[in-house]
């Protein structure tokens, strides 16, 4: 039975988080007691620089089930992901294509804040559709309700996975040592409030959550004063109604903090957010970050030599590459930087997903 459910998939990819995406299938294989591996892809420019590819095993996708494992997070990447798919959609008659995406381009981009702003995200993801994927895996987008609803709107099956158990494991020895009573999260907007529930709730501790507010461009300030509809605002998106939460930042005062966001890109907000719990009275500050976009300066912030540190300890998701044979985070920082790995956790999703698919149900 397993051999014939494992001849049932084809994968690819691999092609820029080949580590990571080897890590989760190899998970992926113990869990399910399957040998699946990816198959190779070829890419080769033409002498006009114009790029092509060829996906070797082809013959296999025909009324098969493929997979394709991929983190576009540039515009090379992208444009990848979409001839793959097509190909084994539209080119080879795959059955289905299901991609295993690390990092969601656009994510931001899923509201307008300004006028005649676009919501790319959306686009993307009705593209992504149009191309002829069928089934999506994703970890933690900037927004879980607008990027379920553009997906539900285009037909596109999403399943999402939560690193809240990742983290928490990752911080539980130290919240056995600061005592849970003496502990908090903090959530320093309204769309990080959902996933700084999830931590508190893991561990049985109260939040704060304070406003942040776009002054101009990427200006953004934090800690901006609030009022009952914003309390109304945070209660309506915790994830347990009976979880605890003030939304005054003085509450920290005397307690060790943990911030929790989705990503990390210039570490400006997150160094600023940092201070005012410091200034506040926080005995400790520490920072727990899903997405590890880190634009050029982001380490003079985040650990500076010269000055005094914003956070105690910092913990970095590992789904996003930081680059072509480029070291960790953490060996890169000499330790500053705490890797949390969340193979485990696309694993155990994909596992989910072909589930479903071997029943039918996709």
């Amino acid at each position: 039975m397993e051999t014939v459910l494992g001849e049932r998939f084809v994968v690819y990819g691999g092609t820029n988080n080949h580590a990571f995406d080897a890590r989760v299938l190899g998970l992926f294989n113990e869990e399910t007691g399957l040998n699946l591996d990816f198959q190779h892809i070829r890419f080769r420019n033409w002498p006009d620089g114009e790029p092509g590819f060829f996906l070797h095993s082809r013959d296999k996708i025909p009324r098969r089930d493929v997979l394709i494992f991929s983190c576009p997070f540039d515009i090379e990447q992208r444009e990848d992901l979409h001839d793959m798919v097509s190909a084994c959609k539209r080119q080879f008659g795959a059955k289905s294509v299901t991609v295993v995406m690390t990092f969601l381009p656009f994510r931001r981009q899923d509201r307008i804040e300004k006028e005649h702003e676009v919501t790319r995200l959306r686009w993307f993801l009705e593209d992504l559709k149009f191309w002829g994927a069928d089934n999506l895996i994703l970890c933690e987008p900037h927004s879980e309700a607008n990027t379920a609803k553009f997906c539900a709107g285009c037909g596109l099956s999403l399943f999402l996975i939560d690193p809240t158990p990742a983290f928490s494991e990752s911080i539980r020895c130290m919240i056995q040592d600061f005592g849970q009573e003496n502990c908090l999260v903090y959530s320093p907007d309204l769309g990080s409030v959902l996933r700084a529930s999830r931590l508190a709730k893991s561990f049985g501790i109260g939040m704060v959550a304070t406003k942040k507010e776009r002054v101009s461009g990427d200006d953004i300030k934090a800690g901006v004063k609030t009022d009952g509809d914003f309390e109304d605002q945070v209660r309506e998106r915790l994830c347990n109604p009976e979880i605890g939460f003030s939304c005054h930042l003085n509450d920290v005062s005397g307690m060790h903090v943990f911030v929790r966001e989705d990503e990390i890109e210039t570490s400006g907000t997150s160094v600023e957010t940092a201070w005012m719990a410091r200034n506040s009275g926080a005995k400790s500050v520490h920072f727990l970050v899903t997405h590890t976009v880190c634009t050029p300066g982001w380490i003079d912030k985040l650990i500076p030599y010269d000055r005094p540190r914003p956070f105690d300890s910092i913990f970095f998701g590992n789904c996003r590459p930081r680059g072509e044979g480029r070291s960790s985070y953490r060996e890169s920082t000499g330790g500053e930087v705490q890797t949390v790995d969340l193979a485990p956790a696309f694993a155990e999703k994909l596992a989910e997903v072909i589930v479903h698919i071997e029943s039918g149900k996709l």
